[in-house]
């Protein structure tokens, strides 16, 4: 019967694909071992289907919304029902809603109990039934008391979900599934015993389950499925007989009862939100695990004893956040990141040890660790992102290393009591208010320096001068000032990192001196305002954005004496190729001094000078007008048909 198809059937492997016919009474043909998934969905002629013997196994929604069924005969070897096979027909809707019209507890299909009567109380299933279908006891809510045989195999999906009259359950040693959600929501359930055998719990089995308080698992089960025990608020002991490998996303989140988990050491994953807001747990970390997910144990405040094994590689974002009672931690050298939020709010750790192996910690890893005192990062690690120790308020004392290239935004900010910080030569990336708020760290002056280098500013005046005698700004090191209009460097400084002065709104003017030959890349970035850099190091082409060129070119203009040499000649060159450009910046600006470069020199003509002039009336830039006026009065011809012009005409 391989691959056979006729006009009404079509077969393959001897599973019933698809029947193409509008007969009313339907006999599948001999041969059968199964009916395929939707094989008759929506065969709206059928009335009554015969199964013949050999068919074991009717797949999921096969009989879907035939909307006129009404009578179903199948065979002793039918042992497996899938889900949703009969939803939508008037055969199901019959045995599901009848209470008075069908006076047996149970409807056979084979050796399937496809349901359970609306009213029944006690249900003693027979023994040789082996399958108990999908939502066979589906809100049977007055049944209090089941009985499952030892031929049972396979409980489906949903079986007695909502059965909120049930208190006791026993799952023999033939049953070895346990479907989707098939005692979910069972709210008086309280005491679950299994014997050995059962292989498979599936997703939810027992969420809801409010009342159960204890429960054992059974050696055979070797993973616990997810959102399990999802809701279990009242959950308060778990214990596992035998080598169980993993435990899924949210098995047991939101058990805020949950005391005590005897989790063996052959665990090897626990899973997203598995212990998440598990309030009161403290458990054992298994010496065999390798994988963390994200969250897998945040909230767990009562959480104080934690061992990271050797044998763990991941850890996920958020793994232990807010897990008060952790105290000390060592992160094993196979750890190759420490991610997002992994520990924060962990408010009593005051012991941690990274191991060397990691190369990056995450946003926010630790913040908020505020008993957190000293720190070292070992060689290897290259970033530490955002935030990664904010608010660490007891925190005296870093130690970065070498290897270091990022250093995120806030990274250390409002660590008060810091202190001692040993950080590498340069550190190529460094984001706006690393150390923000770093008190302990900062001189009376505010700036926080670091063996001659400038981190930053505690100040939010609108005029910084930096001190004489450091040698380098820090990538990063007035990023995000708000209020600061002006910056000026000293002789001593050599070196500018890059975003030293970026996302900056009000910035309008920097001074560099000579000395600083380099200015790291996108300085000025979100910087918006600025009209004016005084570079006399740097030649215009040297600097990447073209914003900048004009802003060094104007700067150049008003300070021309401080320039000298080939860099004098290169803006000299500059600034003329682009003095319309430049000229009509410094009207925009309001910059009487780098407008004067131009007239100073003679380098408008009668043209430009009446370009100059009306754009200058029009803005209201009243000194810079009268500096054109006096130009035109000095350098242009008296012939010049725009000398009917006076001030006072303005």
């Amino acid at each position: 019967m391989d691959n056979q198809m006729n006009e009404e059937f079509e077969i393959r492997d001897q599973v019933l694909v698809r029947y193409k016919g509008e007969e009313h009474f339907v006999d599948l043909p001999e041969g059968l071992t199964a009916v395929g998934e939707g094989a008759f969905r929506d065969c709206r002629s059928l009335w009554e289907v015969t199964i013949p013997a050999g068919v074991t196994e009717i797949r999921q929604e096969a009989f879907q919304w035939c909307a006129n069924l009404r009578k179903v005969t199948a065979p002793e070897s039918l042992t497996r029902i899938g889900r949703d096979v009969f939803t939508g027909t008037p055969f199901y809707k019959f045995y599901s809603e009848n209470e008075t019209d069908w006076s047996e507890d149970f409807l056979f299909l084979g050796k399937c109990l496809v349901k359970a009567r609306r009213n029944l109380r006690k249900a003693i299933i027979p023994d040789g039934v082996v399958s108990i279908a999908a939502d066979a006891f589906t809100e049977r809510v007055l049944v209090n008391e089941l009985v499952i045989p030892e031929s049972v195999a396979n409980i489906g999906w949903r079986a007695f979900a909502d059965c909120t009259g049930l208190t006791r359950v026993h799952i023999p040693a033939g049953v070895k599934v346990l479907g989707w959600h098939c005692f979910k929501g069972c709210s008086r359930l309280w005491d679950i015993t299994f014997d050995e055998g059962v292989e498979e719990i599936e997703n939810g089995a027992f969420s809801g389950c409010r009342s159960l308080h204890h429960i054992v698992l059974p050696a055979s089960v070797k993973s616990l499925s997810g959102w399990m025990f999802f809701g279990c608020n009242n959950l308060e002991t778990v214990d596992f007989k035998g080598r169980l490998t993993a435990v899924s996303d949210w098995t047991f989140s939101g058990c805020s009862n949950l005391q005590k988990v005897k989790m063996p050491d052959s665990v090897e994953t626990i899973g997203v939100d598995a212990f998440y807001d598990c309030t009161n747990i403290d458990v054992k970390i298994p010496r065999s695990l390798r994988r963390l997910e994200r969250r897998a144990f945040a909230g767990d405040r009562n959480l104080s004893e934690l061992r990271l094994p050797p044998t763990l590689e991941f850890i996920g974002d958020g793994a232990f956040n807010g897990c008060w009672g952790v105290e000390d931690v060592t992160v094993p050298a196979k750890v190759k990141n420490i991610p997002e939020s992994a520990f924060a709010s962990c408010e009593n750790l005051k012991k941690l040890t990274l191991e060397k192996g990691l190369s990056s910690i995450g946003a926010c890893a630790f913040a908020g660790c505020r008993k957190l005192e000293e720190v070292t990062v070992p060689e290897g690690v290259e970033e530490i992102g955002e935030k990664a120790f904010f608010n660490c308020r007891r925190l005296e004392k870093i130690m970065l290393p070498g290897t270091l290239k990022r250093l995120g935004a806030q990274a250390f900010a409002s660590c008060r009591a810091l202190a001692e910080c040993r950080l590498p030569q340069w550190i190529g990336e460094i984001e706006g208010g690393a150390f923000d708020g770093c008190e302990s760290l900062a001189g009376r002056d505010g700036f926080i320096v670091i063996d001659g280098v400038c981190y930053g500013c505690l100040e939010q005046s609108g005029e910084m001068r930096v001190p004489e005698g450091i040698r380098a700004i820090a990538s990063g090191a007035f990023r995000g000032k708000q209020a600061c209009r002006k910056i000026y460097l000293p002789e001593s400084v050599l070196r500018v990192g890059s975003h030293a002065f970026a996302d900056c709104p009000a910035l309008t003017h920097v001074s560099l001196t000579a000395n600083v030959k380099d200015l790291g890349g996108e300085p000025f970035t979100g910087s918006e305002a600025l009209l004016t850099l005084t570079a006399p190091g740097l030649a215009p082409l040297e600097l990447r954005e073209e914003r900048c060129r004009l802003a060094a070119a104007l700067g150049f203009c008003g300070e021309e004496k401080r320039y000298g040499g080939a860099v004098a000649a290169a803006y000299t060159a500059w600034t003329e190729a682009n003095k319309i450009k430049l000229l009509n910046a410094a009207i925009d600006g309001d910059l009487l001094q780098s407008a004067s470069y131009f007239t100073g020199h003679s380098l408008l003509g009668e043209a430009e000078f009446q370009a100059a002039l009306e754009r200058a009336q029009q803005r209201k830039r009243m000194e810079i007008v009268a500096l054109l006026l006096e130009y035109r009065n000095r350098s242009l011809s008296a012939a010049d048909a725009f000398g009917k012009y006076s001030l006072g005409d303005f």
